[in-house]
C-alpha cells in the first residue's frame, strides 16, 4: 500500500472511530488507537507498520511528528506560569514518590522472577514510566490540563521521563558491557543529563532577556519578528526552538519529546506578543487535532502485537504495573496536599503509558536486554493502563468540585458579586 493510501485510510478510520467515542463520551484517542488495532497486523492487516518497510517507515515518521506537535502544544498551554504554579503547589513530592514505589516494585518481581540486574532494571523502569503525549492529550480531552491536578500530572509525566529515558540509558550501557558499568559511565550518563537541563535553563534566560521591552520601544524578538516578512515567521521560530531542543535531548539519550515541551514552555505572550504567540497557538492546534495527533495514536494500535504464551506473566505486570502507579501517585499526593477525588484522579492519571511505554519494550527487544514475553507482557500492560485511564478519569471528574477544575483566579472571579455565581 502507498503512503498516502495508508496515511488516508488510517486517518479516515482513526477519525470516525474517535469521533464514535466522543459521542459515548469517552476521550477520541482511544477510539484512534482502536482504529490503528483494526487495521494493523492483528485484525485486517490492512496496513503494515514494519520499520523495514519503506510503508513502516514513512508511518513512523509521520507518528514522531505527532508526538512532536502534541507535546510542543502542551507545552504552550501549560507555560512558565503552569510550571512555576506546580512547583508551589509541591508537585516534586508527588514525581520523587510516584516513581520510587513502583520502580521498587518493578525491581523486586523482576528480582523474583530470577532477572540478572540489567533487566530487572529495565523492567523497574517500564514500571515507573507515564507517558506525557498520551496524558496531555487526555487532560486537554477533558478540560484539565490548566487545573492543580493537571498541572501536578504533566510535571510529573516530566520528571518520570526524564529520569526513565535517563535510567533507559544507563540500562542500555549495562547491557552493552555485559553488567555494571564503572562509575565513570555512570558519571558521564548523568553528566549529559545535567548539561541538558542546563541548556533549558540558558535558553530560558536568553529568550526572557529577548521578550523584555527597552527604553527604545520594542523587545529584541519583536524587532525580529517585525524585519521577518514572511506572516509564518513566529510559528517558524517555535517551531525551531522545539527541534533544537529536542535534538539535544535526544543528544543525551532523552526522548525528544521532553526538549520539545520545554519550547513550548519558554514560547510566551511576553516574548512574542499577544497577538503573536495567540497565532503560534491555533497554528500548531490545528496541525496536531486536524491531523498528525489521531495517525500518532493510530499508529500505536497499528505496532500492537503480543503473544498468548505468558498469560501469569502478562497478569502479574499488568496488575503490578496499575497498582504501584495508582498507590504511589495516591501517597505522594496526599503528601503534596490533594484530597477527595482529585487525589485518586492524580494515582489514575499518572497510570498511561502510551507510546513512552512501546519505545521502552521496543528498545529492550531490540538490545536483547529482554525476550518476547515479557515484551508481550509490557505492550498488554500499556494497553490496559491506557485504555482504563480516561474513563477512570471521566467518571472521578464527576466529584470533582469547581476549585479541582478552575485555575485559583477563574474561581476567585466565580466567586465575586457578578460573576457566574452571584449576580447583582
Amino acid at each position: 500500500m502507498e503512503l498516502i493510501v495508508a496515511l488516508l485510510v488510517l486517518f479516515g478510520v482513526a477519525r470516525l472511530a474517535g469521533e464514535g467515542m466522543e459521542r459515548i463520551h469517552q476521550s477520541p484517542m482511544l477510539g484512534e488507537v482502536l482504529a490503528g488495532i483494526v487495521l494493523g497486523p492483528m485484525l485486517l492487516g490492512l496496513i503494515d507498520p514494519n520499520p523495514v518497510t519503506d510503508l513502516g517507515a514513512s508511518l513512523n515518521v509521520v507518528a514522531t511528528l505527532g508526538v512532536f506537535v502534541l507535546v510542543l502544544l502542551a507545552g504552550i498551554e501549560l507555560g512558565r506560569e503552569g510550571l512555576r504554579q506546580a512547583i508551589h503547589e509541591r508537585s516534586i513530592i508527588v514525581a520523587v514518590v510516584e516513581f520510587i514505589l513502583p520502580f521498587s516494585l518493578g525491581y523486586a518481581f523482576a528480582q523474583t522472577l530470577g532477572f540478572n540486574l540489567t533487566q530487572s532494571l529495565f523492567l523497574a523502569t517500564a514500571m515507573a514510566v507515564t507517558a506525557l503525549p498520551v496524558s496531555v492529550r487526555i487532560l486537554m480531552d477533558l478540560n484539565l490540563l490548566h487545573s492543580r491536578l493537571g498541572r501536578a500530572i504533566v510535571s510529573v509525566a516530566l520528571a518520570n521521563d526524564l529520569v526513565a529515558f535517563g535510567m533507559l540509558g544507563l540500562v542500555v550501557a549495562f547491557s552493552q558491557v555485559g553488567g555494571a558499568p564503572g562509575a565513570s559511565t555512570a558519571a558521564f550518563i548523568a553528566v549529559k543529563i545535567l548539561l541538558f537541563v542546563g541548556l533549558i535553563i540558558l535558553v530560558g534566560i536568553i529568550l526572557k532577556r529577548t521578550g523584555h521591552s527597552t527604553e527604545d520601544g520594542p523587545s529584541p524578538m519583536q524587532r525580529l519578528l517585525g524585519h521577518i516578512k514572511a506572516p509564518e515567521g513566529a510559528f517558524a521560530i517555535c517551531v525551531i526552538l522545539a527541534l533544537l531542543l529536542g535534538a539535544a535531548a535526544e543528544s543525551v539519550g532523552i526522548h525528544f519529546a521532553v526538549g520539545a515541551f520545554y519550547a513550548g514552555v519558554l514560547i510566551t505572550p511576553q516574548l512574542m506578543g499577544r497577538e503573536e504567540f495567540n497565532q503560534i497557538r491555533r497554528s500548531i492546534s490545528a496541525v496536531s487535532y486536524g491531523l498528525l495527533t489521531p495517525i500518532f495514536f493510530a499508529y500505536i494500535g497499528l505496532r500492537f502485537s503480543f503473544t498468548l504464551d505468558a498469560w501469569p506473566l502478562i497478569v502479574a505486570v499488568t496488575g503490578l504495573a496499575f497498582a504501584g502507579k495508582l498507590l504511589g501517585g495516591i501517597l505522594g499526593g496526599f503528601a503534596a496536599g490533594f484530597r477527595g477525588a482529585p487525589l485518586v484522579a492524580l494515582g489514575v492519571g499518572l497510570n498511561a503509558r502510551g507510546m513512552m511505554e512501546l519505545l521502552l519494550a521496543q528498545v529492550g527487544l531490540a538490545t536483547g536486554i529482554i525476550d518476547a514475553d515479557l515484551y508481550s507482557a509490557l505492550i498488554i500492560m500499556t494497553i490496559v493502563t491506557t485504555f482504563s485511564t480516561p474513563p477512570l478519569l471521566k467518571r472521578l471528574l464527576k466529584r470533582f468540585k469547581v476549585e479541582d477544575i478552575l485555575p485559583p483566579a477563574a474561581h476567585a472571579a466565580l466567586k465575586k458579586p457578578g460573576g457566574a455565581n452571584g449576580g447583582p
